[in-house]
């Protein structure tokens, strides 16, 4: 995980990381997420610049003689972990995995600071960004 960390180091490795993470690789358009009863519809582009441009990359340490350090990949904010990356080799029959995980609260915070909402398309629905531009077109008019 050392290595994959420094390879983070570079932002333009961190868009492609989020990008096929998180919207393979442009398959997907939006992040949709259900917060206080409420979807925040955000364009892929914005979360994949907002995240590289705010994280900075780390390795985990190990804060104890039972943990091992650099198990972990750590994303971090405003010096809180948001996400991290973790090798996992759950059982002797499956492949190893990486798992990406995020803290939804502190990712949404991230989101919220730095795009503007943009577009109510509907009391439930709430548009940010660039998201705006694309979002809803496929809506008849009446």
């Amino acid at each position: 995980m050392r290595k994959l960390a420094e390879l983070l180091q570079e932002k333009r490795r961190v868009k492609s990381f989020i990008n096929k993470a998180m919207f393979n690789g442009g398959e997907v358009n939006y992040l949709t997420v259900r917060h206080n009863e409420i979807y925040h519809v955000f364009l892929n582009k914005d979360v994949i610049n907002v995240f590289a441009d705010a994280v900075e990359v780390y390795n985990s340490q190990a804060k104890s003689a039972f943990q091992v350090p650099e198990q972990k990949v750590i994303f971090k904010y405003n010096g809180t972990n948001l996400a991290e990356l973790e090798m996992r080799n759950d059982s002797p029959i499956h492949y190893r995995q990486i798992r990406f995980n995020m803290i939804k609260p502190r990712m949404m915070s991230l989101l919220f600071d730095k795009l503007p909402l943009t577009k109510k398309y509907s009391n439930e629905i709430l548009v940010y960004g660039q998201a705006s531009k694309k979002f809803g077109n496929w809506k008849k008019k009446k």
